[in-house]
């Protein structure tokens, strides 16, 4: 589940990750534009762009498996492996808050629940303004609204299961903001 270490596309005119993604260092929320992007061409300030941009990997760039209808523009949300691969994130527009519900992606999504369950890893669906969604092989499970000193502590135990905990939990320890 975790991605290559070469990406095998380029971004060509999505700019999905400059709306889809906060950046605490330019003061940008989840879910608005960047003032920064143009948006079907690229960031204004690509080459001094913040370190959380430069950090960033696009899932789509890097996953041979997923086709030209999986790039971010044109699915509505972006993939993104956190924690080391343990953890794949669906990024959602929040104008279309259901498009990872819709097919192909949401069987392929499940797919991907299945192969990181067996493995100890898990598929979570954010949609903008906090809300998250950890989807199971089984279920999808809606924990509502993460608010940032929040955690989502996922285990596998029997069919799996989710529990939100303040940051401050040792259960938290090393798990980021959903």
């Amino acid at each position: 589940m975790s991605s290559p270490d070469v990406p095998i596309r380029e971004c060509g005119e999505c700019t999905m990750c400059c709306k889809v993604m906060g950046i605490e260092d330019l003061g940008k929320p989840a879910g608005k534009w960047c003032e920064q992007c143009a948006i079907g061409s690229g960031c204004r300030i690509y080459e001094t762009r913040p370190e959380e941009c430069r950090l960033f990997e696009c899932g789509w760039k890097f996953d041979a498996a997923l086709g030209p209808d999986w790039r971010p523009d044109r699915a509505k949300f972006l993939l993104q492996y956190e924690l080391g691969g343990k953890r794949l994130a669906v990024r959602v527009d929040p104008q279309r808050p259901d498009a990872w519900k819709r097919e192909p992606y949401y069987s392929r999504l499940k797919q991907m629940a299945r192969e990181a369950a067996a493995a100890g890893r898990y598929v979570i669906a954010v949609v903008v303004g906090g809300r998250a969604t950890v989807i199971f092989p089984d279920r999808d499970v809606d924990v509502g609204f993460v608010n940032g000193d929040e955690r989502l502590v996922v285990t596998f135990f029997g069919r799996g299961e989710v529990v939100k905990v303040h940051q401050s939990d040792p259960r938290a320890a090393g798990i980021p903001y959903a």
